[in-house]
């Protein structure tokens, strides 16, 4: 019978370096040839070993999912793992709460991919495709950012790292160490906007007639510090007007973990309003699916510019730290979960003038009293006594 024997040779006509790999069927007494290509003889050796340690280890059968395309991992990545959210409880066990990004995702990848084996998908290849994601612009005909291309490339891991879970890539490309990192956090221009108390002001002053639902979720989201899909998801079984309290459930967060961040004066004065002439919708903004729109409309109409929703959010942890409330707190209200927050700790002198600066026609005395109440009203909000409410230590 023959033998199983493995080689590494440069291929001319691909100008790669390839590993060779022939093992024999036992059963039937034929041998296969399976090749894996690299851009170094070092590195095809070490495909090489693999592929060996593979078929020692598991036999021929794990070697047929080398014949897979990257297209047919696309499908059955989606068909398993981008379906709609499924929980057990309040905690999200399966699925994903957001599909329109992951899903466009996939289909660039597909386009770019689809008709690649897996096996011949290498680092370089990943670093080819980045280059052309930055070359390309968005939809919007506006230049394609680091920070959403590593957001694809984020999402491009996962779906390699789901392959080798499932036996049906060795290894993924991207956990080769081989010259710069193929997703750079370092390289990615950090978002520091955080709307001024003469913005606020200015932007909620124009959101009345077919913009009068804006100005409630404005108020909720710089006070609370919510996200988006966290606040237009919030139920009225959710508040506690009685404690002051808003509960983010987990299926409703972004980090699948429950919290609960108190109100201010002005948030709970503005629910309680918003009830009133909202008793038939169990969500409390009455089942709004975005407001894009409407905030891009009272920017403009407010002389606002560079804004965007999600700034509330850097709003409320930037306000309530000047405020004097402990950054461990305002990020625990606020739900940061990642290294994210550190950046908030560095508020600057020039930030903080930043904040009270008046626009033009702004009287500049109402624009600082208005600041100073919303700093107030959020130091009173979040106050603790001491360190042992903050630790929850049993006892107290």
């Amino acid at each position: 019978m023959k033998t199983s024997t493995g080689y590494t040779y440069f291929d001319k006509s691909r100008q790669k370096w390839a590993a060779r790999f022939s093992p024999v069927d036992p059963k039937t007494g034929k041998q296969r040839n399976l090749k894996r290509y690299a851009d170094t003889k070092a590195e095809a050796a070490r495909k090489l070993r693999k592929m060996i340690e593979e078929y020692e280890q598991k036999g021929e059968v794990s070697f047929e999912p080398g014949k897979m395309t990257f297209a047919d991992l696309a499908e059955r990545f989606k068909n398993e793992r981008l379906i709609p959210a499924q929980y057990a409880g309040e905690k999200k066990v399966a699925g994903r709460r957001e599909l329109s990004a992951p899903k466009a995702f996939l289909k660039a990848l597909t386009e770019h991919f689809g008709r690649r084996k897996l096996a011949d998908i290498r680092h370089a290849d990943i670093e080819q495709y980045k280059l052309k994601r930055l070359q390309t612009k968005t939809y919007a005909k506006r230049e394609r950012t680091i920070a959403a291309v590593n957001r694809e490339l984020e999402f491009f891991r996962t779906v390699l790292n789901y392959a080798v879970a499932n036996k049906l890539l060795s290894e993924n490309p991207f956990n080769i160490k081989s010259g710069r990192p193929l997703i750079e956090k370092a390289a990615e221009n950090k978002r520091e906007r955080v709307p001024g108390f003469g913005e606020e002001l200015a932007l909620l002053s124009v959101c009345t007639g077919d913009r009068a639902h804006l100005k409630p979720i404005l108020i909720v989201a710089a006070d609370t510090g919510l996200r988006m899909n966290e606040l237009l998801t919030l139920g009225w079984a959710d508040t506690n007007f009685e404690q002051k309290q808003i509960k983010v459930r987990a299926f409703n967060a972004k980090t699948n973990r429950a919290r609960s961040v108190p109100m201010t004066t002005r948030v709970l004065t503005t629910l309680i309003e918003l009830r009133s002439c909202n008793e038939e919708s169990d969500l409390v903004f009455g089942g709004l699916k975005e407001v894009k729109r409407s905030f891009r409309t009272a920017c403009k109409l407010a002389g606002v510019k560079n804004l965007n929703k999600h700034d509330f959010r850097h709003a409320f942890v930037t306000r309530a730290i000047l405020a004097g409330v402990p950054p461990a707190v305002a990020l625990q209200a606020s739900g940061h979960a990642s290294e994210e927050w550190k950046r908030y700790l560095n508020v600057t002198p020039e930030t903080l003038k930043g904040l009270f600066a008046p626009l033009p026609g702004q009287d500049a005395e109402v624009v600082k009293q208005y600041g100073l109440e919303i700093l107030r009203g959020l130091r009173d909000a979040l106050k603790i006594d001491d360190l042992l409410t903050l630790l929850a230590v049993p006892g107290r």
